[in-house]
């Protein structure tokens, strides 16, 4: 009877060595919020290219995202700071902006 402990003990401390604890973020959340980023910059840059990125805070749940975007123009001429919504969709391809508008003042 005196060897089923120290078997059980051995065993355990072979197994405990053997474990190790990691921690991991989601799969592509960093590379999903890059691409958001990403598909923003270039639709601001093909359709609004005088704009300058101040802040761009994004949210994304699934295939589906949001990026709140405060820019203004080059040299603040009178119009000050500009928030503008995307919304946007994954496709194959990769992010498309579905959505974009400014919330009236």
């Amino acid at each position: 009877m005196r060897s089923f402990p120290r078997w059980t003990l051995a065993l355990t401390l072979f197994l405990a060595t053997g474990c190790r604890l990691e921690s991991h973020p989601p799969p592509g959340v960093p590379a999903d919020e890059a691409a958001v980023r990403s598909a923003v910059a270039a639709w601001l840059a093909k359709e609004e290219p005088w704009a300058q990125v101040i802040r761009t805070t994004v949210r994304q749940e699934g295939d589906l995202a949001s990026a709140w975007v405060i820019s203004s123009p080059p040299s603040n001429e009178g119009q000050g700071e500009r928030a503008t919504l995307f919304v946007l969709r994954r496709e194959v391809a990769g992010w498309s902006v579905e959505f974009h508008g400014s919330p009236s003042r």
